[in-house]
Formats: structure tokens, sequence, C-alpha cells
């Protein structure tokens, strides 16, 4: 991993957090994720009448499976679909599901949709990747130059996605949060997001139901704290909040919907597992903002480009328990406690590691992770974590 990227993002995130209250700034996105969670049944019923008050239409959908088949049947026979960077789309496999009809507007996820890229980076998706990288092996799969000076390659990378959008008839977001005041809120650097939520016909935006927040103010503050903790801004480039398709009253005080913006504004929004976990030790990472800060500062992210994940029973293990994601995170989650808790359930299921099955073995038979002989000289095999 590029060590300037860590620094760089460091020495800017703290000469903004120098300007701001962070311990409180942090107690009010943890106070605020925690409200919206404990009135998730009445936000979710707010956010869906408010919305549709304002012309969009609302689908509430059970699980990932139910919100892929919803955006296929919203999308129809659009040929061109145009597509922001979303943890949430990114799981729903529509590259597989549309083809070359999608295409990434993000750059870094343009970027690795047509070359490949090895980070899982939320935010960073292309980090890992140089300059000459990108131009070598676009130059080889499109038979034509790239430039290699970065500013030139942007350039001509942009062209690329511009042309799409114009084209595009679907414009594919997720969303940073959805109010119960009726509002999708999009944060961007880019500006390809509010492109692509003007230029084609229809909106779709899919989100879990875990990103609803009460008002348009905290999610402001979302926003605000996804940008410091996220990449060492004071804000985001551009925050947009849309409530329903484009619309105008100038002629005759008639009502006409769809002007220079989409003409219809659809929002998914997924169950998911969210209401299992209320209530229960796995509550916190609910308050997630996806800013990407765990990742940024992550030991084994920097070290393999691969972020250990709490549903995955092998990747887990690769955590060190460092505790650096959980000093780091805006939201104040303590992931180290919620990977323990993980790893333990792992563990109960007999989804341990060959080698972490066989200490607990050692402990529950010898008293110690080593063996028997672990007192008489050294061991022949060493545990960690």
């Amino acid at each position: 991993m590029n060590k300037d990227f860590v620094y760089n993002y460091l020495n800017k995130r703290n000469s903004v957090l120098s300007l701001v209250d962070q311990e409180a700034l942090k107690d009010e996105i943890n106070s605020l994720k925690k409200k919206a969670i404990l009135n998730l049944d009445q936000n979710l019923a707010s956010a869906k009448a408010n919305l549709e008050k304002n012309g969009a239409r609302v689908f509430i959908v059970k699980d990932r499976k139910e919100a892929t088949e919803k955006i296929k049947e919203l999308c129809g026979e659009a040929k061109i679909i145009v597509k922001a960077k979303s943890n949430t789309l990114d799981k729903l496999g529509l590259k597989e599901l549309f083809g070359e009809n999608l295409t990434e507007t993000d750059l870094g996820a343009y970027i690795v949709s047509q070359i490949g890229g090895d980070s899982d980076h939320p935010v960073l998706p292309s980090i890992e990747l140089s300059a000459k990288d990108v131009a070598e092996k676009f130059s080889a799969k499109f038979g034509k130059d790239y430039p290699v000076k970065v500013k030139a390659l942007v350039d001509a990378l942009k062209k690329e996605i511009n042309g799409k959008i114009l084209e595009a008839g679907v414009g594919l977001t997720g969303a940073n949060a959805i109010t119960a005041d009726g509002q999708i809120m999009l944060l961007e650097n880019e500006g390809n997001i509010s492109l692509i939520t003007r230029l084609p016909k229809k909106h779709i935006a899919v989100c879990g139901i875990e990103k609803i927040v009460g008002t348009a103010e905290e999610a402001v503050k979302v926003a605000k704290a996804a940008a410091v903790w996220g990449t060492g801004q004071s804000f985001p480039n551009y925050v947009s909040f849309i409530s329903g398709p484009s619309k105008t009253a100038d002629i005759e005080n008639e009502l006409v919907i769809g002007v220079q913006g989409a003409q219809e504004v659809d929002v998914i929004l997924i169950e998911g597992g969210v209401r299992e976990k209320i209530g229960t030790e796995m509550e916190e990472t609910l308050y997630c903002i996806h800013c990407g800060a765990c990742y940024n500062l992550c030991a084994t992210w920097n070290l393999t480009g691969q972020m250990p994940k709490i549903n995955d029973a092998e990747t887990i293990r690769d955590c060190t328990l460092c505790q650096n994601c959980s000093f780091n995170c805006p939201a104040k989650i303590n992931w180290q406690g919620i990977v323990r808790i993980s790893r333990n359930r792992y563990n109960e299921d007999g989804k341990g590691t060959e080698n972490n099955l066989k200490m607990i073995e050692n402990i529950r038979k010898f008293g110690n992770p080593f063996g028997e002989k672990a007192s008489d000289s050294a061991p022949d095999e060493l545990f960690c974590c």
C-alpha cells in the first residue's frame, strides 16, 4: 500500500479536526444514528410517505435478491444505465445482470470495472493503481494510446464516462442518507452523481433502511463526518438533497413533472437483516456511515489491500485487533469488540481456522494454547489472537 496516501490522509484529516471538536462530532453522529435505529419503523414509514407525497416511488424490499429484481424491473428496456459508486449496489451483481449496458461513472470505479484492481476500499477503489498502470492497461485493452500524465489521463477517461451519461436512460445511485422528512442525500467530489441523477430520464436510489435518519440537518452532519474521516476534507465538494422528480409550475401555474431533471425518481429500501441486529451486540454495526476511515488506518488493509470482514469466517482472522478502526470511527463503533464477538460465534459454529480450533482444544485440555509439553520446553507452534 502507498504510505504517502496514509500520511497525506492523516495530515489533511488532522488539519481539519483541529478546527472542530472531534469528540463532540463523534458523539453527535453516534447519538443521531442510535436514535434513528431506535425509531426505525416510524422513520421508515415517514420517509416513504414524504417521498411519495413529493412524487417519488418507494419500494421496500426484503433482501438483496428482491432489490436486484426490482432494479431489473424498473430499468426495463434501458440500453444504457449509468451507476454511481455504491457499496450497496456493488453487492447486487448488477454487472452480471446488465453487462455492457452498465457503466460506472466514478473515475476510480470506472477504472476498476475496465481493467480490474486488488483494493476493496469503499471510497478509493483504484488506490493501488498508478497512472502508468492505468494508461498501459487501458491502451492494451482498447488498442489506443492513453496518456500517462494524471491530468491528461483523467480528461481522457472523463470524456468516455460523460459520453455514456449523456446517452443514459437510467441513473443508479446509493444514498448516504435518507431522511424521515423525505429526502435522499448524496455526497460526492467528482460531480458525476449530480449528472446521473438529473440527466437520465429515471433516477433509482438504493440503500439499506439503516441509512434513514430523522432530518436533513442530521444528514448534513453525516455528510461532514464522512468527508472529515473518509478523505480528510472539511466538507464534500457536492451534497445533493433529492425529494422527488423535477417539476415546474411556471406556465399558468400548472404543475408539470419532468423538466430539466429526472422525470422519475424511484427509491428502493432494503430491509436485509437490520431488525435482527437491533438490541443485540451487533446493533452498533448499523451506525456505520461507510466513510472508509477504518480502511485507511487498518494494518491488515495497508499490508494486503484486503480488509478483514466480520461476515467472513476466513478474513476476520486477519484482523490484528490493533483497535485503529475503533479509535478512528466517527460513529464511535467498537469494531474490535465486534470482531471478537464474530470470531467467538464462528468458533461456536465450528467455523474457526484449523490453528484456532487447535488452540481452543489445547486450552480446554491443558489450560494453555500450546499443548501438553508447553511447560517443559519452548513450544513448537505459537498462536496469536
